[in-house]
């Protein structure tokens, strides 16, 4: 059996010399794990922030063994999301542990957790305890269902259990089928996203207020506030939104069509699209139709506009109809798959997949940061750390640690068995 080829990984380019990082002078403590906080504190690193992981000894980052998709031991899931950061290793069950913590905090601008409710409380570790003689600390706590007195402690999420709560599985999948998560976490990621936009509000309110604050993201928040037009046109209508598959339920055309070399997606928005469209596959005719004048009636009509329009592009390839469409103004993308993706000229074009050093794997593969920034340009990636890779030096570095007070640390079980 043949091995899969993975794609090949250029080298990063080098940011300017000299350029300033955006967020440089700005200490993070990372106590999150798995994806949305791991996410979002990687993009604060990406944008120059020393962020320092505090991980389980022995152990780490459950986003560290959760699938066996690996390169030199190191798991996919957390090569994607800890780019840039230190890592520690920490028992915070012990009192040990717990003061290193808390030393680590009292010199950081931000701390962001995403433990299960009560647990930084159970620690001393809570934006209550830590801030009393903190005030410009900024305290990120991300949750399933919130943080405020009324959640039940016992009630954990993940992506898909917010997807199906929110109502956002309910408009995926084809109507005569059960509703579908989308397998890429989506929830997770915007969280995430919303995360670093919340946090970095709070930077900048601290520096015209004097004071950080606490700052709460839910994934049930979150995932409500994705539903966007489609929870408001509930709220406006009354009326409960059917699953369309492919299908805009507002828009037509609006969906997946298979072409003799594979499938593309193409949306016309409006009239004006929807007449281009008609011109670029040869019937102009369509666009003058009683059944296809206006959008609402392309959207009643919508089974004989889709078996139409199915017709025509099966007889030609996708290239051909990408390109033909994209000629004519009309929005058309394939529908690649992953390894399209990757190899796709917009991809290489944009320089966002590279290839950076490991110390494990030699290197490993790398996503660009998805923003570009002129004066503070993202930081250099750094692979994400192997399992306690960091300790002497923020032990050293950071806390100011000699030999004895290690030692004596360590003798109270505060790194593990880790910790050298």
């Amino acid at each position: 059996m043949n091995e899969p080829r993975r794609p090949d990984l250029p080298p990063h380019t080098p940011r300017p010399a000299g350029a300033p990082l955006a967020l440089q002078g700005l200490r993070v403590i990372d106590f999150t794990r798995m994806l949305a906080g791991p996410y979002s504190t990687q993009q604060l690193a990406d944008f120059g922030a020393e962020v320092i992981k505090i991980e389980t000894p022995g152990k780490g980052d459950d986003a560290r063994h959760y699938t066996t998709t690996a390169l030199a031991g190191e798991c996919a899931f957390y090569l994607s999301t800890n780019r840039n950061k230190k890592s520690i290793t920490l028992d915070l069950k012990t009192q040990a542990g717990r003061e290193v913590a808390r030393e680590l905090i009292a010199g950081a601008d931000i701390v962001m957790e995403n433990f299960s409710n009560g647990v930084m409380e159970r620690f001393g570790l809570d934006y209550a305890t830590v801030s009393k003689d903190h005030p410009r600390l900024i305290y990120c706590a991300i949750s399933g269902f919130g943080r405020d007195e009324n959640t039940e402690v016992a009630r954990r999420s993940y992506d898909a259990m917010a997807q199906a709560a929110s109502g956002f599985m309910s408009l995926t999948g084809e109507l005569d089928g059960l509703p579908m998560r989308t397998t890429v976490p989506i929830i997770d990621t915007a969280t995430a996203m919303t995360t670093t936009s919340a946090v970095l509000a709070a930077v900048v309110a601290r520096e015209r207020l004097g004071l950080g604050q606490y700052v709460e993201v839910a994934l049930i928040d979150v995932a409500m506030a994705c539903l966007t037009m489609y929870g408001m046109a509930y709220l406006v209508s009354g009326e409960e939104l059917q699953r369309n598959g492919n299908r805009s339920p507002q828009t037509a055309p609006s969906d997946a069509y298979g072409t003799a070399t594979g499938p593309i997606f193409l949306t016309c928005g409006n009239d004006r699209l929807f007449r281009r469209l008609a011109g670029a596959i040869g019937q102009p005719e369509l666009a003058d139709d009683p059944q296809f004048l206006t959008n609402p009636l392309r959207v009643h009509n919508q089974p004989r506009l889709t078996a139409l329009l199915a017709q025509v592009f099966a007889s030609g390839t996708r290239e051909h109809w990408v390109d033909k469409l994209s000629v004519a103004g009309v929005p058309v993308a394939p529908v690649n798959t992953i390894p399209e993706a990757f190899a796709s000229a917009d991809v290489r074009r944009r320089g966002i997949l590279t290839g950076i050093p490991h110390p494990k794997a030699g290197v490993v593969p790398n996503v660009a940061p998805p923003f570009r920034m002129s004066l503070t340009p993202a930081a250099d990636p750094v692979a994400p750390p192997l399992l306690g890779q960091d300790n002497e030096d923020v032990f050293g570095r950071v806390l100011g640690y000699d030999a004895s007070r290690i030692e004596d640390l360590g003798r109270r079980g505060a790194f593990g068995s880790d910790f050298t």
